[in-house]
């Protein structure tokens, strides 16, 4: 579950090891954005969670209704869960949750929070971004920060915001994200556009990849798939990804608070 739970805020990038080093910057330029902000507090995603033929258990991905204050800036707060199903919680018991403030104007991390309990594996995680000390404060010690970056939850809004919709087939996107100590370019490529038939209706979607390998648990790059409706809100409808042993997948399950009308569902 925590493959695909990571996977499902920003495609599965959990793994460093295929990654690129996100270059520094002396300072933080202001980001400004072509499009409106494709989500509002109240918004949620629901995904049923596959592996292979077995319902694994349900991912719910919600922008609280709120807009709290984080060393002094508004942010949004951004909430991923995910949980096993009854009939699988005989096998592996899965119960984990991750937090994401993210400055409402620049979309920065500032503050993340995770807790995993799975098994009989349990941790917690708090992570600040201070862009004043210029420095990341973990679990594991203080990093520096010298540029713009994202919790991995966090990306996954962010990449929402980007202008994905008029972007051409082949278009490789990089999104700094700090993973296990390090600030990491993480990309996503867009593949092209498909009608996608779903429980929910039939789509317009647009098709994306990501590029690197997560937890070493994925076979390779390119082989993860994601589709995200072609309309204004961006939100995802489906992911498949080949594991070791088998496949992973998780659809759309409900929704509610969207932005916007879903003008990509054809029927």
């Amino acid at each position: 579950m925590r493959h695909l739970l990571a996977a499902l805020p920003f495609y599965a990038f959990t793994q460093p090891a295929s990654l690129t080093e996100a270059p520094t910057s002396k300072g933080f330029p202001p980001r400004t954005f072509s499009k409106p902000v494709p989500f509002q507090p109240g918004e949620k995603l629901v995904f049923r969670v596959h592996y292979g033929w077995l319902t694994a258990g349900e991912a719910t991905f919600e922008v609280y209704p709120k807009i709290y204050t984080i060393q002094g800036l508004p942010a949004y707060v951004f909430r991923g869960s995910g949980k096993t199903a009854s009939t699988f919680e005989w096998f592996y018991k899965v119960r984990d949750y991750m937090d994401a403030y993210v400055d409402t104007a620049q979309m920065r991390s500032l503050l993340y929070y995770r807790w995993v309990n799975e098994g009989d594996f349990h941790f917690t995680d708090t992570v600040w971004f201070d862009y004043q000390r210029r420095e990341i404060r973990g679990r594991k010690g203080t990093f520096p920060l010298e540029t713009w970056v994202m919790d991995m939850l966090g990306a996954f809004y962010y990449a929402r915001r980007l202008d994905v919709r008029n972007m051409p087939d082949g278009t490789v996107v990089e999104i700094p994200v700090f993973l296990d100590d390090q600030i990491y370019n993480l990309g996503m490529k867009i593949l092209g556009r498909e009608v996608l038939r779903t429980d929910l209706g039939t789509f317009r979607c647009i098709k994306i990849t990501p590029l690197v390998v997560a937890e070493r648990v994925f076979r390779g790059r390119e082989e993860m798939i994601m589709w995200v409706t072609d309309d204004d809100n961006l939100i995802p409808l489906k992911i498949t990804s080949p594991v070791i042993v088998g496949s992973v997948s998780a659809t759309l399950k409900s929704f509610e608070g969207l932005k916007y009308p879903l003008t990509s569902r054809i029927r």
